[in-house]
Order: structure tokens, then C-alpha cells, then sequence
């Protein structure tokens, strides 16, 4: 790929599809798109009437859609010729897949479970349909985290592992979606490949000490079940990976660790908690909005190197990764498949694409 600009080919009689479209990340890419391509924007989600309430001030190029229990909409019936559908919501995933694929539909998802992308990808492996590309692990974490990785991968050589370190803004105002997701997975188990074998592990359950890029330096992050360190291993050949996660406020990373021990989640209603944790964030934030993901990578010839982007708002960054993949897909440049994101674009790609949300932060460990 080249880094000319992909909207400057995009026709305007093309449309993308939002799943999800009205809420904190879908919203974001609605706005994008809308201010960075001539396609149209089709919007849906779990309410029409909150899909109609969201469009009613975006302009023109923006239309409600129902989402049928099941059922994409029905693309006949559409005014514009739907070409890239992007999903936020992760439990449609893998319907929203597979009738992508059997309509010839390139498909973005923004999802960060590694099982949900794991069914996604065999499926679509599986199907007898082919026109159509779909791009797996978009947004900061996963996407961003992979880019990083495969940016080692280039420069180190093959590598024995690989830390990824994800900071985000305590400050930042997310969708109860995301803040559910991520209370869902605090304590919870999971088996990950780590240096001495496969191993159960739990969130927030093992902390590492690492020092960050500034302005963060020395900090406790915590292992966290983000769906990178499954999939890298399996696109990049890593003998192992682990994702940690810390916030920029230090109280707010030790409060998600004192959860995790004592398993908040079990005995507090979880969409209550998620409900106070974003009010707090709105109302009496304790942290900033920007994030820092980093990764320190360790070559199996015993080369060690790290690697940084920085952005402000993960919510904005993810929404700016997630347009910039959908644009290179209106313009036909994947090959038709299911791929993760490190498989098919870089990180120099991403930078270019993604300007000014995202930016390279110069870092050495030593």
C-alpha cells in the first residue's frame, strides 16, 4: 500500500454500515467517516429510535436503519450500494460475518474478545464465498497492540515474546458498553501461552512493574484479557505474549486490582457499577483522557527494543483506526479473506492514516 490518501477514491454512491452506530465508539466513526469520505453512512443498532435521535443532526449523508433481530437490513431495499459494514457490537459479531460474506460485504470489527474473533475468522475461512475481505482486531486494544507487535517482528526478527502494555486515561468518559466489557473480565480466568508453557492466569490477578515512555514512567500494570495476546502468537509466530493493563491515575489501577481481589463483580449489580464508574468519569474524573500502548519485545537472538504510540481519547483513537481500515477497504485494496490487522496493513501505515489522533513516542528502556 501506498500512504495516498484512500477517500480520494471512494465513491459517493458507496455506504458504510455502523453497527452500533449512535454509541461512544460508533458515533465516532459515523463523524468520521462522515468528515473524511463522500460515502454515505448507514446507522443501526439494537434501537431505531436512538439510531433516528443520532441522525437527525449528523446532516444529509447519514440515514436510520433497522437492524432486524438477526438480519442486516435488507440491501436491496437501500438507496446507496452498502460496501464495508463496521461492527461495535460485539455479540453480533459472527452473524453480522457471515452474511457480510455471502453478500460479497467487507467487514471491520472493532471486537476484543479472542474467542469472538476466533469463531469469526473460521467461519469466514470456512465459507464458500470469497469477494470479500474481513479485518479482525481493529481499534487500540486489540489493533494498535498488534501493529506494535509486528513492527518488532520486522525490525527484531522472529521473537521469543512480547509485553504489551496498554495505559489508558481514568479521565475519559466511555460507553457503559465498553466499561461493562472491561468489569465483566476483572478476576476472570483465562489460559494464555507464556515463556515457561500454557498456563491459567487471572485479570488483575499477576502485576509487572514497567517503566513507560513519558510522561508515565515507572508503573504497576496488570494482566488483563486482551484478545492480542491469543492471536499474535498464532499470525506472528511468537513463542508467547502477554497484555497488562494500568491506568494513568495510579489510585484508579489499584482500585480495579482491589476489585479484582475481592470480586466485586460477583456481589455488585455489574450495570450499576459500570453506570457510577461513568458517571465518575464525566463528573469527577481523576485521571486524563490519553493512552499510551507500548510494547517491549525480546528477539529470539536476545535483541530487546520497545515500541509507543500515544493518542488522546482510546474511544476517538479506536474510532480513527477503525475509519482509516474501512476507507482502505472501499477502495478494494485487501485481498478478499479474513485477516487480523497485522497481517494485512503496519504501523507506519496506521500513523499515516490516522493522523493527528495518533502519534509515535520515542522510547529508551535503558
Amino acid at each position: 500500500m501506498t500512504n495516498a490518501r484512500p477517500e480520494a477514491m471512494v465513491s459517493a454512491d458507496q455506504a458504510v454500515l455502523v453497527v452500533g452506530g449512535y454509541g461512544a465508539v460508533g458515533g465516532g466513526i459515523v463523524r468520521a467517516l462522515l468528515r473524511d469520505s463522500p460515502c454515505h453512512v448507514l446507522v443501526a443498532g439494537r434501537s431505531l429510535e436512538r439510531a433516528r435521535a443520532f441522525c437527525q443532526v449528523q446532516g444529509p449523508r447519514v440515514t436510520a436503519v433497522a437492524l432486524g433481530d438477526g438480519y442486516l437490513p435488507v440491501i436491496e431495499e437501500l438507496p446507496h450500494r452498502i460496501t464495508v459494514v463496521v461492527n461495535c457490537v460485539e455479540e453480533a459479531s459472527l452473524w453480522i460475518a457471515l452474511q457480510c460474506q455471502a453478500a460479497g460485504i467487507h467487514y471491520v470489527d472493532v471486537s476484543a474478545t479472542a474467542s469472538v474473533l476466533d469463531a469469526v475468522r473460521t467461519r469466514w475461512a470456512s465459507g464458500e464465498s470469497q469477494r470479500s475481505s474481513a479485518v479482525l482486531s481493529v481499534g487500540v486494544a486489540p489493533g494498535l497492540t498488534n501493529l506494535l507487535v509486528r513492527k518488532a517482528c520486522d525490525q527484531l526478527g522472529p521473537l521469543q515474546h512480547a509485553d504489551i502494555t496498554v495505559l489508558l486515561g481514568a479521565g475519559e468518559v466511555h460507553g457503559l458498553a465498553a466499561i461493562r466489557w472491561t468489569l465483566d473480565r476483572l478476576g476472570a480466568t483465562f489460559t494464555l501461552q507464556t515463556p515457561a508453557g500454557a498456563r491459567e492466569v487471572r485479570a488483575f490477578g499477576e502485576s509487572r512493574p514497567v517503566r513507560l515512555a513519558e510522561p508515565y514512567g515507572r508503573r504497576t500494570a496488570y494482566r488483563f484479557d486482551f484478545s492480542e495476546q491469543h492471536t499474535l502468537p498464532r499470525t506472528l509466530a511468537l513463542q508467547s505474549a502477554a497484555t497488562w493493563l494500568c491506568f494513568d491515575s495510579r489510585l484508579v489501577t489499584q482500585a480495579f486490582a482491589w476489585m479484582a481481589r475481592w470480586r466485586v463483580r460477583q456481589w455488585l449489580p455489574p450495570d450499576g457499577l459500570a453506570k457510577s464508574l461513568a458517571w465518575t468519569a464525566a463528573h469527577a474524573p481523576i485521571g486524563g483522557n490519553g493512552f499510551m500502548v507500548q510494547v517491549d519485545a525480546l528477539s529470539q537472538s536476545g535483541d530487546r527494543a520497545s515500541w509507543v504510540v500515544a493518542g488522546d481519547g482510546e474511544a476517538a483513537c479506536t474510532a480513527a483506526v477503525a475509519v482509516w481500515v474501512a476507507r482502505t477497504l472501499l477502495v478494494g485494496r485487501l485481498a478478499p479473506g479474513a485477516h487480523h490487522i497485522e497481517e494485512v496493513l503496519t504501523l507506519d501505515e496506521a500513523l499515516a492514516g490516522c493522523a493527528p489522533v495518533l502519534r509515535r513516542v520515542e522510547f529508551n528502556p535503558m
